[in-house]
């Protein structure tokens, strides 16, 4: 599954409707969603850049097949190509990843508007305290992933940012390959 056709997936899953109906009612100033807009134009920029990612592919494929079969002078073509797709790839991951945080910050504007706040908030002060609270929420999870870690993490009144829940998540499954 291409990561544009996984992220428009994961914003329906979100959202509870289909992303017709999220433009549609988008369109029409129905929803109250501060997030929705700026989603809905990072999620059209990704899919025109899936697009794009594709039509490379497909070119460099077809050079690379004219280059198999003895035109040797399509080494340079094949190479462009192959640039291409890298460059389109990158583009396509790092948009995604902004769709992803814009997701992020939906669900924490619902989780405020629902929630009260905890009045025991707390930041591990180490990296070491940390990776020992999550080694025990990771224990009690089904399947460890991003978001899921996040939420046994905040369970426990633990918030830390993307960044060293990215470097836990990434001990973590390095320590569960390792067994």
């Amino acid at each position: 599954m291409s990561t544009a056709i996984y992220t428009r997936r994961l914003v329906e899953h979100r959202y509870g409707r289909p992303l017709e109906k999220l433009q549609r009612g988008n369109a029409s100033c129905r929803s109250d969603d501060p997030v929705l807009p700026i989603l809905l134009r990072r999620l059209d920029g990704l899919a025109q850049t899936g697009a794009d990612a594709r039509s490379a592919r497909r070119n460099l494929d077809a050079a690379w097949q004219r280059h198999r079969s003895g035109e040797h002078a399509l080494d340079d073509l094949v190479l462009l190509y192959a640039a291409e797709v890298v460059d389109l790839e990158r583009q396509e991951q790092s948009e995604a990843e902004a769709v992803w945080d814009l997701l992020d910050v939906r669900l924490l504007l619902d989780r405020a508007s629902t929630q009260r706040p905890s009045a025991h908030r707390t930041i591990p002060a180490s990296d070491e305290d940390l990776l020992a609270i999550a080694r025990e929420v990771a224990a009690g999870l089904h399947r460890l992933n991003r978001e899921a870690l996040r939420r046994g993490l905040r369970d426990r009144g633990v918030h830390v940012s993307n960044r060293r829940l990215g470097a836990v998540l990434q001990r973590l499954r390095a320590e569960s390959t390792s067994r």
